[in-house]
Order: C-alpha cells, then structure tokens, then sequence
C-alpha cells in the first residue's frame, strides 16, 4: 500500500519507458485476464498500439469496462489522426486530473 501512495510500483514501467517499451502516453498493458475481457476486434486494434505510461483513462475518468473501451476508442481515434498532438493533450490533461481531481488507479 505505501509503494503505491509513493508511486515506487511504477519504477518498472519508467524503465520499460526508458528502454522504448513503453510510450508516455498510451493505453496500459493488460493481464491476460482482463485483455481477454475485451471484444475481439477492439483486441486486435489494441496490439497495434506501442502501451504508455499515462493511459487514457485518467482524462474521461471511466468507471465501466464499455467506458473504459470508449475512452480508449477515442485516444486511438484522436492519435490516428495527430499523434504528438494528441499525446501532448492527454498528458497535459491526464496531469491535471491526477494533480488536481487525484485520480489514481485503483
């Protein structure tokens, strides 16, 4: 529980970021569980995609599974048409709601 008050559980994606795994901003990496949970088209667009940091979800804020989907929908919508623009928008207000509205995983 202090590891993730800390953020310490995120020093391994930093470094999978580092080494190029990983983007900033991206949708995050699933167990097999919960990827298997997802429809099997939108699976197969999810692998298309380099995961991140940040995911998506911490600017709709979703509670839902659909909602979460949706959220994720609308990045790769966004990022197909204007990927640095569309990163450097989510970050900015990923940021803010994880500063501000302290939003965190659960």
């Amino acid at each position: 529980r202090i590891m993730r008050k800390v953020w310490i559980d995120e020093f391994p994606m930093i470094y999978n970021m580092l080494r190029g795994d990983l983007k900033i901003v991206g949708v995050r990496p699933l167990s097999q569980h919960y990827f298997s949970l997802y429809p099997e088209d939108f699976r197969q667009r999810r692998i298309k995609y380099t995961p991140g940091l940040i995911p998506p979800f911490y600017v709709d804020l979703p509670n839902t599974l659909e909602e979460i989907i949706a959220s994720e929908k609308k990045y790769f919508d966004a990022y197909d048409k204007h990927p640095i623009l569309t990163d450097v928008r989510y970050f900015l207000l990923a940021g803010k709601n994880i500063l501000f509205k302290k939003a965190r995983s659960k």
